[in-house]
């Protein structure tokens, strides 16, 4: 296989998906590869931060995939550190807990005959009479399951997750999370589920997960250690770019602000980066924004109608080496704020400092980042934390031993009414730079899996090879001719 001419690629954001397209590169090309983070550490939303000894997920996030490429590339750079695991999901309504995917003796209890037989026939009345013209949410997921199980199952955790009603929540989401799962398709897999190998059922209920021993964050440190033993990269953290400048044409740098310099008296000076194409991974707003010279008016409108979801992690220690059996716990409960609940010692025991005494709980807020909520101080969060526990009937308060705080503001770009006629208009602009290449959840505006954005960035290195290799090809003709000439 030809290899790329001697160029260099600038790759801002060490995430999966920045990560991934790092490493192929310097696989499969010679170029020189820098990566630019602004975290202090790898791995963008599957990092694992470590407090007193115990390690958290921001997800927690799991290793499942439908491509055999992805497995492959995983199971590559784990050697052997990658556990399979059979998942054990519940979600919370109305106290009462309900096994995930669905039970039918389970749903029976927790509902009772009347709520099923009321959902059942919400499910037949839409089968017959759906709504046909569908553009929201509430819409896909009413034409799928019925109106009683979406109000149900779908409807309060939905809205605490985007912060918005469901009905102005675009379709597109559902159908690209959900997918082609129905209640038909639930109850079909509730009875007969374990009868099909994980790799036959939906993604939404497939059960099997791998998982790394120290974290999902452990899994891309390792992927950039292999990066950086090459001597044609480099990753750099905290550095927060800036202004990317360009000839309305082509990318020429980025610059960024080194966010280790000191702060105190003069301004610091900003970073230039040259390179022949850039990988971006950062929100698109940003990108857009950070432009020199800036796009036409309509174009930063559209960037700045694009929203996030800010996502603020609340990790504790219970003095409790056993709280539940669950991997995650959905919580579909109005009267609490909490979303998930991620129990890390059922991902792995090396997840707490001490498996016999304590229980390390990651539980998730959403919020966006110009709420109150966002800017309440962490003793209060950890409080409220504690508070909603109990509440729920999982942990008393007094059993929170400590507790730390994590913020992530861009964790879920929004899917709202009008993203798409937005992202349109953005994509359409940026396309115009041919040596600007967009990947990942955040580089798409796509609530896409980890997985997902590996594709992403896969598909963004295959395209680079494909066109140099064009590129190589067309320009050997004029070399032989003008090697006969000489």
């Amino acid at each position: 296989m030809k290899v790329l001419d001697k160029k260099k690629a600038i790759i801002i954001g060490a995430g999966p998906a920045g990560l991934t397209a790092a490493l192929e590169l310097l696989k499969r090309s010679n170029m020189d590869v820098t990566v630019l983070e602004r975290d202090t550490v790898v791995g963008g939303l599957a990092k694992t931060v470590e407090y007193k000894k115990c390690r958290y997920d921001i997800g927690p996030h799991h290793f499942i995939t439908e491509s055999e490429r992805v497995t492959a590339w995983w199971q590559e750079i784990a050697e052997g550190d990658f556990f399979q695991h059979k998942r054990y999901t519940r979600i919370y309504y109305n106290r009462h807990f309900f096994n995930y995917p669905l039970e039918p003796v389970n749903v029976i209890r927790g509902l009772n005959v009347i709520e099923c037989a009321r959902s059942i026939f919400s499910y037949v009345w839409v089968r017959f009479f759906p709504i046909k013209e569908v553009s929201s949410f509430e819409d896909w997921v009413t034409n799928q399951f019925g109106h009683r199980l979406f109000s149900i199952f779908f409807k309060t955790y939905t809205e605490k997750v985007w912060g918005i009603p469901c009905n102005e929540i675009s379709a597109d989401w559902a159908a690209q999370r959900i997918k082609g799962f129905s209640l038909s398709k639930a109850i079909f897999y509730a009875f007969f589920g374990r009868f099909f190998s994980s790799k036959n059922k939906p993604r939404t209920i497939n059960d099997i997960f791998h998982y790394p021993a120290r974290g999902a964050g452990t899994f891309w440190e390792k992927v950039a250690a292999r990066v950086t033993s090459s001597p044609q990269a480099a990753i750099h953290l905290q550095q927060n770019v800036t202004r990317i400048e360009h000839d309305r044409h082509r990318i020429i740098s980025v610059s960024t602000h080194d966010l280790t310099a000191p702060s105190v008296g003069a301004a610091v000076p900003l970073i230039r980066h040259e390179a022949d194409d850039f990988l971006s991974t950062m929100p698109l707003q940003q990108l857009i924004l950070n432009l020199d010279p800036l796009p036409p008016k309509p174009i930063i409108k559209a960037a700045q109608a694009l929203r996030y979801r800010g996502l603020i992690t609340i990790n504790l220690i219970v003095g409790r080496p056993h709280v539940s059996a669950d991997h995650w716990i959905y919580v579909h409960e109005k009267t609490v704020r909490m979303g998930r609940i991620g129990n890390m010692n059922n991902f792995s025991l090396k997840m707490v400092d001490d498996p016999a005494k304590h229980t390390a709980l990651s539980l998730e807020y959403f919020t966006y980042v110009d709420e109150p909520f966002w800017f309440k101080p962490d003793y209060e969060l950890i409080e409220l934390a504690k508070y909603e526990l109990e509440k729920i009937g999982l942990v008393r308060a007094t059993a929170v031993i400590d507790g730390m705080v994590l913020r992530t503001p861009e964790a879920y770009p929004v899917y709202d009414a009008n993203y798409k006629e937005h992202l349109n208009a953005v994509l359409g602009y940026l396309s115009t730079f041919k040596n600007l290449h967009l990947m990942g959840r955040n580089g798409m505006h796509r609530y896409n899996n980890m997985d997902v954005a590996m594709l992403s960035a896969l598909d963004v290195v295959d395209r680079m090879i494909i066109e140099q290799q064009s590129h190589n090809i067309s320009e050997s003709p004029q070399k032989q001719s003008s090697a006969a000439r000489l």
